[in-house]
Formats: structure tokens, C-alpha cells, sequence
């Protein structure tokens, strides 16, 4: 474990940290586009995240870039767009041809494959062991699905599972919802989760958040631990209820408007499943559970924030409250989204 030890000591000081390209990979003005091959026969890849450089995904993502540089001989060179926006932003760019990959959550891919929207139906998975058995087996499926709206899948991610954040109360019951604004992800889903507690979901861009928070615009949102961190999201919140209601995947994905004009030796690079691909993913979503799980509540509460976790009851009650958002899906979705659903919840 020696590679999880050097990284926790280099990411452990968090917030706030400077921005620093890994080595060979250049930062980018949100003007520099352009996806032909350059005059000298190498071709450029632009990736855009809302994540920041400096956290399990940067390094993902970091590593993501070492490889296919070594890998390609140099003849993919790579700029990352760290922390756009938004990811609603970042996939847009991916489909209008604006960039060549994007790193985002599975939910945020919604507006674009509203399929992907069955990996984050409310209470789908009880722990990492059911997520990774289903996600696993649905690879191949969510693979076909992403291929079929222009995004080719390349590594496997997590934003880790959601917990409900409160400036004024713990969120541990559905009546504690009612008549609250809160900051939703613009999926189906999530603004159906909030509705069916009788909260009001308010879609914000990420980068509107801790604003619309400070004025009172909404009371709360629902976020892994640490990108809220991250973000600035939890400085003007109080209570934390580690719900675990929501697992949040994520994917490195080629665009394939940029991705088929490749030659067939360099898709072949991007696309590459090996033990190497393996050894990426398992380290990307060691790193991340470790910050959330491990590091991010000793972080919150030396910030003066109140943690609660929900007693099985609560889970319980809360579980059964959101059972609706599951038919509210399965109406709304595609014979595919369902057949993904289904095959998440036999697999978990």
C-alpha cells in the first residue's frame, strides 16, 4: 500500500491548494479549441473536468494523461480544463466537438444519455461491495449505451455515495425536507428525489452553490463529502446526515465526433481494457474512498460541522419514501435505461 501512502501524504492538506499540471500535460484558455490533427502528425486531446487538479481525481486523471502519452509515443498530447463550471458544460463541449474527453459524473451525463440516470436511482446500492458488483456487470451495457450518444467509455470513477447537507437541520427523516429549497443535480432523478420529500430542487451550477447558499437561496444540497469540500460547498452549512442515499459513478470518456477521426492505432490506445486500466481504476477509487470515508469527517467536524448518521429505522423510512423515484424512472426512460436498471439491481 506504499502507492496510497505517498499519495494521502500529498493530498492530505486539501484546501486550498495551488493548481499544478502533471508533467507533459499543459493547462489550456478555454479559447485554445481545435481538434485536427496538428501540422506535425500528433494530435491534440482536450479534457475537460469540473474536478480540481489537486484531488483523487486530478490524480486519476493525471494518470490517466502519463499513460496515453507513453503509450502513443507522443503523438497524443494532452491539455486539461480543470474545474469547469459545470459538468452540464463539459459534456456540451464533448458533443459539439469542443473537446476530445470530458471526466464527469454518471448524472451529469443525463441530459445527454437520461439512462445513465438508473446508476443513481435513490437506494439503489447499500455499500461499495453491491455497487462494484453491479457496476462491473453493467460495463459492457453502459459501454453500448454511451456509444450509441457520441461518448466512448475509457475508466471507471466514482464521486462516492451523497450525503444531505443542511445550514439549519439534520435531514434524517422526510419530514425534515418539507418546504426546503435545495441545490439538486439537474437529473430526473435527483429534482424527483427532493420532490417526492416535499422539498423544493433547485438545479444550480456547481460554481453557484456556495453563493446561492450565503444569500439563502437554498438551505442545503446533496454532494459527496469531499467534492463539497473541495468546492466550497460546506463552508456555510452546519449539519451533515450521512445518508449514503445516492452512489454516484463517473467515467473518463473519449467524445467520439473528436475520438473518429483517429487513426485506428490511437483509438486503439484509448480504448485499451488491460490489467494497466484495471490498476488505474482500482487506485482512482481507493484514494477516493479514503477521503470520504476516512479523512473528510475528521475534516468537517475540526470545521465546526455536526455529523449524524442515519440509525437503519431512518434508513429505513426514508428508503421506502423514495421508492416512487424508481417508477418515476422506469415511465420516463428507454427500454435500454430499464434494462440497465434491472440489471444493476440483480448484480448489486
Amino acid at each position: 500500500m506504499l502507492w496510497l501512502k505517498r499519495h494521502l501524504l500529498m493530498l492530505a492538506a486539501l484546501l486550498p491548494l495551488a493548481v499544478v499540471a502533471p508533467a507533459g500535460v499543459a493547462f489550456a484558455d478555454d479559447d485554445d479549441k481545435g481538434d485536427e490533427a496538428d501540422a506535425d502528425g500528433t494530435y491534440t486531446l482536450r479534457i475537460r473536468t469540473a474536478a480540481p487538479r489537486k484531488s483523487p481525481w486530478g490524480e486519476l486523471l493525471a494518470n490517466v494523461a502519463t499513460r496515453i502519452k507513453t503509450e502513443s509515443n507522443d503523438r497524443i498530447k494532452i491539455k486539461i480544463y480543470w474545474q469547469v463550471k459545470s459538468e452540464a458544460s463539459a459534456v456540451r463541449a464533448c458533443t459539439d466537438g469542443k473537446a476530445g474527453g470530458i471526466a464527469v459524473s454518471l448524472g451529469a451525463l443525463a441530459a445527454s444519455v437520461p439512462e445513465m440516470e438508473a446508476t443513481e436511482v435513490p437506494y439503489l446500492f447499500d455499500d461499495y461491495a453491491q455497487a462494484d458488483r453491479a457496476m462491473k456487470a453493467a460495463e459492457p451495457l453502459i459501454a453500448e449505451i454511451l456509444k450509441e450518444k457520441g461518448f466512448i467509455y475509457a475508466v471507471r470513477g466514482e464521486n462516492g455515495f451523497r450525503q444531505w447537507a443542511s445550514k439549519t437541520a439534520f435531514l434524517n427523516t422526510p419530514g425534515a425536507f418539507k418546504g426546503r429549497a435545495m441545490r439538486s443535480q439537474p437529473a430526473m432523478v435527483h429534482k424527483a428525489m427532493y420532490s417526492a420529500l416535499g422539498a423544493t430542487p433547485n438545479p444550480l451550477q456547481i460554481s453557484d452553490v456556495p453563493t446561492s447558499l450565503a444569500n439563502n437561496v437554498c438551505d442545503g444540497y446533496d454532494n459527496t463529502l469531499l467534492f463539497a469540500r473541495l468546492a466550497n460547498w460546506s463552508d456555510a452549512i452546519t449539519y451533515v446526515t450521512v445518508s449514503n442515499h445516492i452512489y454516484q459513478g463517473a467515467a473518463v470518456l473519449w467524445c467520439k465526433p473528436w475520438f473518429d477521426k483517429l487513426p485506428p492505432d490511437l483509438q486503439a490506445v484509448l480504448t485499451k481494457r488491460d490489467d494497466k486500466n484495471a490498476q488505474l481504476e482500482k487506485t482512482g477509487l481507493e484514494l477516493v474512498r479514503v477521503f470520504n470515508d476516512k479523512l473528510m469527517p475528521d475534516q468537517y467536524k475540526k470545521a465546526g460541522k455536526q455529523l449524524k448518521e442515519l440509525t437503519a429505522a431512518e434508513r429505513a423510512t426514508l428508503k421506502a419514501a423514495l421508492a416512487p423515484v424508481e417508477a418515476q424512472f422506469r415511465a420516463a426512460t428507454s427500454p435500454k435505461g430499464r434494462a440497465l436498471l434491472d440489471l444493476l439491481k440483480k448484480s448489486r
